[in-house]
Parts: structure tokens; sequence; C-alpha cells
């Protein structure tokens, strides 16, 4: 294994024209550890993306690299340890805000897409659950690492930018004890870019990175996305290799 090393990160997450930030992102830059999610439902959609970001990266900082840990929940056999720790690290967030969920009406309830990421040397490793997803910028091109598990993306599989109105969550933390992370491991090199984001970013702002990896790979992100206006919650982070 070679070690790749990350060059600069940058979290984003702002509420644009909506009345409430339901979006959350958590990262431990050294550990190679991160998180975003997209709740839903409110105050308690606000509470239940906190509640599982803290607590997938609670469970990570905790079981990841460590050979010797005894998973509590599930083993794959065909996922790395990277892999088989996000997984039961969401499984364990699920179980979190669904304990947070018993007891309140339907109003009170709260749910969350989340997306996790674990960098091991150079393998990364990403745990989704929902309507969040992630990028690869690769040499000028540009891939989705996962797939937003969204009525959108049931009605068209193309559309990468969903109305407001049908990015709705399929599947989500807090809304069931049944639950199955989509897990995607790939090897990750140096002059790679990622992109782990809600669905608040829409398309312009990836075509715009995907152009500043080939013309200006040394630009300021915070810089940059300043100078953009969002209508609707928009968290991301933005890893460089």
């Amino acid at each position: 294994m070679r070690p790749v090393y990350l060059r600069s990160m940058t979290l984003f997450s702002t509420k644009g024209d909506a009345g409430l930030q339901e979006d959350f992102v958590l990262a431990r830059r050294e550990r190679g550890l991160f998180v975003v999610a997209d709740g839903f439902g409110g105050e308690g959609g606000a509470r239940a993306a906190k509640t599982a970001c803290e607590s997938v990266l609670g469970f990570l900082e905790k079981e990841a690299g460590d050979l010797d840990a005894t998973l509590p929940f599930v083993l794959r056999r065909y996922y790395s340890l990277a892999g088989n720790v996000l997984f039961n690290a969401l499984i364990h967030a699920n179980r979190k805000v669904t304990k947070e969920n018993k007891g309140k009406s339907a109003n009170g309830k709260g749910g969350a897409s989340v997306l996790a990421a674990y960098l091991d040397d150079d393998l990364f490793a990403l745990a989704n659950v929902g309507g969040c997803t992630a990028w690869l910028l690769r040499d000028g091109k540009i891939t989705e690492l996962v797939v937003p598990r969204t009525y959108a993306r049931l009605v068209d599989p193309f559309c990468a930018d969903p109305h407001v109105d049908f990015a709705v969550p399929l599947m989500a933390m807090g809304m069931t004890d049944d639950l199955e992370p989509e897990i995607v491991e790939f090897r990750v090199r140096s002059g790679d870019w990622l992109l782990l984001q809600t669905d608040g970013i829409r398309t312009e702002i990836r075509e715009e990175f995907q152009r500043l990896q080939v013309e200006s790979p040394g630009f300021d992100p915070e810089e940059f996305i300043k100078a953009r206006t969002f209508h609707e919650n928009a968290t991301f982070a933005f890893l460089r290799f």
C-alpha cells in the first residue's frame, strides 16, 4: 500500500435561502474521516443530521484502523476493514437517530441522508444512505461514485439536480431499523479531487471544479464558493490529493 496525501480539505455549509439549516458536516482530516448529512423534517431533521454525523464519526474514531476491533454488528467478507467499519458506523448511527425519534409525534421526528468516508492509506471507502452523493474528479474527468436513493432518481436515473419536491430519500437514517448502506471502495491517486455533497450542490458547481482541475488546480475553494448563491441548504467536503 502506498500512502496518498490529502493536500487540502474544504468544508462548506450554508442554509441558502431556506429558513433552517438541516445539513451537517464533520471531518477529522488527520484520521481520514469525513461525514456529510442532509436532514429532513424541520428541527427534527436538523437534529437527526447532527446526531448522525456525530455518531458516525464517534464510531469511526473508536474503531477505524483497529485490526483487533470486534465489530458489534455485521461483517461482510467482500469489503475491506475500512468498508466494514463504515458499514457498521452507519448502522450504529441509524440506531441513535431512531432512538431519538422514539416517543415523538410524526411532526417531531426527523431523518437524514448520510454519506461517510474513510481514507486508509490509498484506499478510499464510502458508505451512503439516502440522497447525498460523491463525485471523483480525475485528469479532468468526473464520475459519480454512489447512487442517491431518491424518488428523483427512481423517476429519472439521469437526474443529477433534482427539484426539491422530488429529492425525497427512499431510505434514510431514523426511519427504520432495517438499513443497508451502499459501500463503494476504490484506490485514490495523487491529483484526484473528491466532492462529498448534499443535493444542494448543483451541476454548475461540479462543472466549474472539473474545469479548474485542468486550468487552475491551485485555486482557492473558499473564495470560489463565496461568489456563489444558493437557494436551498447546500453542504460539501472537498478533498484534493
